[in-house]
């Protein structure tokens, strides 16, 4: 793979324009997400026009075809895991769709990009993996939580937070008796993924 010199960008680089981890990066890589090739040394490089094209894909909530389907065939025996994320940042969305696609995990992924139609959602998917942004319009990540808490669906489910906002002002303003992990941004995709890889364990016939 011949490219120019100024044309080639490195894990870190990519991670820096697209807003994740190098790691993140690296599975896009092996998922053939982004195209990519590995030096003599054996570091990972990539055309930076190629970064910058998904980025600006990205940012108009698009992206590249996928090449391994949720619900992947390798793993018949396992049902999907049902995730919802509800974030109003787009690109952030499409950072979820490619990152938890890329991993080919049994998954049952569906997104909402605000607090009405993510509260709708909840009721029509029933997730067994909750994944929720704080600072939403219409009905806020908070109000969705206390909604959940009262009707007992909350119960029914696994939470993650995940906010810009200072983790004291998160747990001064979550509703009474509500226990749940907070994460801060940038999004934490290896303890998203381990979160799944623990509830597909617990499925029956695992």
């Amino acid at each position: 793979m011949k490219f120019r010199p100024d044309d080639i960008c490195t894990s870190r680089k990519a991670a820096e324009m697209l807003g994740v981890s190098a790691r993140t990066v690296q599975l896009w890589a092996d998922a053939e997400i982004i195209e990519s090739w590995k030096t003599a040394g054996g570091h990972r490089r990539f055309s930076l026009l190629q970064v910058e094209k998904l980025v600006r894909e990205l940012q108009d909530g698009k992206g590249p075809a996928l090449s391994g389907a949720i619900g992947d065939a390798t793993v018949p025996s396992r049902a999907p895991v049902r995730v919802l994320v509800i974030d109003d940042e787009k690109v952030l969305l499409r950072l979820y769709e490619l990152t938890l696609k890329s991993w080919q995990l049994p998954l049952d992924l569906h997104l909402s990009d605000n607090g009405y139609t993510g509260l709708l959602s909840v009721g029509q998917v029933e997730p067994q993996l909750l994944v929720l942004d704080l600072n939403l319009p219409n009905i806020d990540g908070f109000s969705i939580i206390a909604a959940l808490k009262h009707s007992g669906l909350l119960e029914r489910m696994e939470l993650l937070v995940i906010s810009a906002l200072e983790p004291d002002e998160v747990l001064a303003r979550m509703p009474v008796g509500v226990e749940c992990q907070v994460l801060p941004k940038p999004i934490p995709f290896d303890v998203i993924k381990q979160r799944i890889e623990q509830i597909l364990a617990r499925q029956p016939g695992t």
